[in-house]
């Protein structure tokens, strides 16, 4: 058209049910003016400036796209006020009045002192817009526009100029659900999954709200078109990525899923009979050479035999302290030993295996956040950690002895330490604050391998022996038999929170885990 124009979007989203699903919309404002003759040049007007009235163009309409709920002139104005000019401080654009009868409405201002015959000024939105009010009709959003006293600029315009644009209007598509399920027979209700033991099948699946006859297709990694109709069943060898893309006449949403192949695998819920762990312990499975499972809980020490569901008081620790701020446990064949922590206290306790009988050290000791027991090379020894270093000790008569410390990465703090003793050889892993885990062997000279873990947000680590020797923390497995490659590294079960997880090898081809959960204690199987 001739004269001062706007563009804004040609369609505007809104969701049938938007406390479950929000329909965003990118919205702009292009101002800009045609020159018919291209060799005119600015005019000069003969008009003189009207003191602080400046060239302003009005919008009314906008009110249709928000709720009337009481709130809606506040969230009109944070609306214009996400919009950019540009970086044209010139103009300037908010929710404010109509000169001519105050009403509220848009208002778009300059305040240049020229503008070019084919000038164009562009309102970025910075952040995407859903916009609350539901429609009651298809029918199209009609905006007025007015435009007032460009003719200050151009002596060919008029001193107001009135048009409507109109917005067509619909309901969204959206995916309501989309996930993936085990295939497995089951009449309960499924619950979504995000990795799938590697090797086995899993259905991905997806309900799409109709808000108008709308269609969908499924995508794989590579972008081959795959399913067009739920559930599509696939075998899950490696990580894979999934796009779901379903649309209507009026729009298309995308919506992506990535499930993950895993080596662990839910093996059953545990009986009743079960431990409940806390927040203060670390806690590990110890199997003993007659293939009984050993697990401490404060103040008492468990026994199972081969089948960690039925659990039973082995020996309680009459040695313990009734306060405590962390504590760990140790097992031999002959000897099981805790430490506990308090404030400003090193408890140490032994028992016997066959005669359960415990004895108890305290050592005054203060700012430590951690304290392990290790039976290395016939000696007893302690690890004693705080944030900023951790060294171990030789226990000698109810004394700490030849304190021998780790080397810190400098500038960063402990946030969790595990220990291992194995065939003669004692490993440490430390996880800091840089989100990555050193892993120390104690019998060469502290060297050690990095491994770095993004986003770990553990606040325990495990050592575990099985075919290797393997770091667990929340969301990894890492064999630290090769520095570069870390096996699992993006999933693990899930646990209630104030709980740890309790883990230990169980042979040369499975590591066992328990979980707490909201529902009890889950028990999964990391096999090879």
């Amino acid at each position: 058209m001739e004269g001062i124009g706007i563009r804004i979007p040609e369609k505007v989203f809104f969701s049938n049910a938007p406390a479950n699903y929000t329909v965003k919309n990118d919205f702009y404002f292009t101002i800009f003016k045609t020159n018919p003759n291209k060799g005119e040049t600015l005019a000069e007007s003969t008009k003189v400036h009207k003191g602080e009235v400046y060239p302003t163009i009005y919008i009314k309409g906008f009110e249709q796209l928000f709720k009337d709920d009481g709130s809606q002139t506040d969230k009109l104005r944070a609306f214009f006020k996400m919009f950019n000019a540009n970086g044209n401080s010139s103009w300037e654009i908010r929710y404010g009045k109509f000169r001519e009868t105050n009403e509220d409405c848009v208002e778009i201002i300059t305040s240049a002192d020229s503008l070019k015959p084919d000038f164009s000024a562009g309102f970025q939105l910075s952040d995407k817009c859903a916009f609350t009010n539901i429609p009651d009709t298809p029918s199209p959003v009609t905006f007025s526009i007015f435009i007032d006293d460009f003719d200050y600029f151009f002596s060919d315009l008029p001193n107001q100029i009135t048009y409507n644009i109109t917005l067509e209007r619909g309901f969204a598509a959206y995916i309501e659900d989309f996930a993936a399920y085990l295939t497995e027979e089951s009449e309960k209700p499924k619950a979504p999954v995000s990795s799938i033991y590697k090797g086995d099948s899993c259905d991905i699946s997806w309900k799409i709200e109709q808000n108008e006859k709308a269609s969908a297709f499924l995508y794989d990694e590579n972008g081959n078109i795959v399913a067009n109709l739920p559930p599509y069943t696939v075998k899950i060898d490696n990580d894979r990525k999934f796009t779901l893309t379903a649309y209507n006449d009026f729009c298309s949403v995308t919506k992506s899923l990535i499930v993950y192949r895993t080596l662990w695998k839910h093996k059953e819920n545990a009986a009743e009979s079960f431990p409940q762990t806390d927040s203060k312990g670390h806690f590990k499975f110890y199997k003993s050479y007659g293939g009984k499972y050993y697990l401490y809980v404060h103040p008492t020490l468990y026994c199972s035999d081969d089948d960690l569901k039925t659990w039973k008081p082995y020996s309680e620790n009459t040695a313990a302290p009734s306060y405590y701020s962390f504590y760990s446990s140790a097992f031999s064949e002959s000897i099981f030993s805790v430490c506990y922590l308090s404030a400003g206290l090193l408890t140490y306790c032994e028992m016997s295996i066959k005669g359960k009988t415990w004895e108890k050290y305290d050592i005054q000791r203060s700012g430590l956040t951690h304290a392990y027991t290790l039976f290395f090379q016939g000696k007893m020894r302690i690890m004693l950690a705080d944030e900023n270093d951790a060294g171990f000790f030789d226990w000698l008569g109810g004394q700490l002895m030849n304190g021998t410390f780790l080397v810190k990465p400098g500038k960063t703090k402990i946030k969790a330490v595990d220990v291992l003793s194995d065939s003669g050889k004692c490993f440490v892993a430390v996880l800091y604050n840089n989100n990555r885990v050193y892993f120390y062997d104690l019998d060469d000279d502290f060297k050690n391998n990095i491994f770095e873990c993004p986003d770990a947000s553990s606040e325990s680590i495990h050592l575990i022996k099985s075919n290797a020797v393997y770091v667990a923390l929340d969301g990894y497995m890492i064999e630290v038999s090769d520095r570069e490659k870390f096996t699992d590294t993006h999933f693990f079960p899930k646990y209630k929170k104030g709980t740890h997880p309790i883990l230990g090898g169980v042979d040369t081809e499975a590591i066992i885990g328990a979980f707490q959960t909201e529902t009890g204690i889950n028990i999964w199987e990391y096999k090879f």
